[in-house]
């Protein structure tokens, strides 16, 4: 660190209320070791001095306490201050999240698994409550937030994130909602990222893909990275919705998994499908979404219903008996069935019978007369009109 010590320049900074001068200040105390000049004047009993100490004993047990401890001592400044205090969030951000980064690096270098993560927890949500309670601050007890629902997402307690979001959507409805655009948009984008994330979990998917089209549109073009994570969530939930992506996007962003179930989906191909499932079960789990994706094979299975659908339409049409197009034989169905998924003739009815009491097909089925009979309008509804609660 050039010139002036981490204390001398950190107090600088602080003096003048600049933010991102300050959290330019606090990453560059992550790589490496200080020198002696570096830590000089930096107190005892100060936010820098825990910097110092965190900085100085690198990535160890000490050193996750002392920058808990930095962390809370901000969190009291930022209480404390009585006039706008925006300039205080860039360095809360990078306060909290760095706790974050190091517990987990501390859990995968030691046999404890979760251990410093958990203890955490516990930190972080003491923080967010104090925050939370204070309207004001709430911007601050937002960037909390986000490293907590990281955290649970870590720690495989994503259930706990339901009553996390619960008080955030409280708190901002009695402010008439949350207002995106006056918070900085770094913690805009990442909190509807990880709402959408949880929403996408919880078989939301409406909601979900609302937030993280949110955070898509958002998105900075050149966060290549970040922009990859809302596309892993959010292409499952367009899907859902019947909106297709191009195959251009998802490739561009890393990810080809999803072109070959996207283009499976579309074209109604159910034995493709289950082999691009099969194929890609691991990423799809490791990311959380193999639940939401599995789902699709409804709107597969639709899909082949509505092309074998239009072909014997089409060839009533020629035989000029136009007015039976809507009444097609059962048998047709179970050999398309069969070939595509190994469908027995009981599992073809019972998968039919399904899609239109779900809402996928209007119609109903003939034991006696063994024929699908279709609604005459709008036999196939749009897939956003059921699929969501499918």
């Amino acid at each position: 660190m050039a010139g002036q010590s981490l204390g001398a320049k950190f107090r600088q900074l602080t003096a003048s209320k600049d933010g991102a001068g300050l959290h330019k200040l606090l990453r560059s105390t992550e790589g490496g070791k200080p020198t002696e000049k570096d830590l000089q004047g930096a107190g005892a009993n100060d936010v820098v001095a825990d910097v110092a100490r965190a900085w100085r004993t690198g990535a160890t047990p000490e050193g996750l306490e002392a920058r808990c401890a930095a962390l809370r001592q901000w969190c009291d400044r930022y209480l404390a201050q009585k006039d706008a205090a925006r300039w205080m969030l860039p360095p809360l951000l990078w306060l909290a999240a760095r706790p974050r980064q190091l517990a987990g690096e501390l859990d995968a270098s030691c046999a404890g698994a979760g251990r410093h993560q958990e203890k955490l927890v516990e930190a972080l949500r003491e923080q967010f409550q104090k925050l939370q309670r204070e309207r004001e601050k709430r911007e601050g007890a937002l960037a909390v937030c986000c490293e907590l629902l990281r955290l649970y997402f870590k720690l495989g307690q994503a259930s706990q994130c339901t009553f996390l979001l619960s008080a955030v959507h409280q708190a901002s409805s009695k402010q008439g909602g949350l207002d995106l655009g006056s918070l900085p948009k770094a913690l805009a984008v990442t909190l509807y990222y990880l709402w959408g994330k949880h929403c996408v979990l919880d078989g939301n998917v409406v909601e979900g893909e609302e937030k993280l089209g949110w955070a898509l549109a958002n998105c900075p073009p050149a966060a290549s990275g970040n922009r990859r994570r809302i596309l892993a969530y959010l292409v499952p939930c367009r899907l859902r919705l019947g909106r297709f992506p191009v195959r251009g996007v998802l490739e561009k962003n890393g990810l080809s998994s999803l072109a070959g179930v996207s283009a499976a989906i579309a074209t109604g191909n159910v034995r493709r499908f289950s082999q691009e499932l099969e194929k890609h079960e691991g990423e799809l789990i490791d990311c959380g979404t193999y639940l939401v994706v599995e789902k699709l094979k409804l709107v597969a299975y639709r899909n082949l219903v509505r092309r074998v659908h239009g072909r014997l339409a089409a060839q009533l049409d020629a035989q000029n008996k136009a007015e039976h197009r809507h009444k097609q034989d059962l048998a047709v169905y179970e050999h398309a069935f069969l070939w595509q998924d190994d469908c027995s003739p009981d599992e073809t009815v019972c998968l039919l019978a399904h899609l239109i009491y779900i809402g996928a097909i209007r119609g109903y089925l003939s034991d006696e007369h063994r024929k699908v009979v279709f609604s005459k309008d709008s036999p196939f509804p749009p897939v956003s009109s059921w699929c969501p609660k499918a």
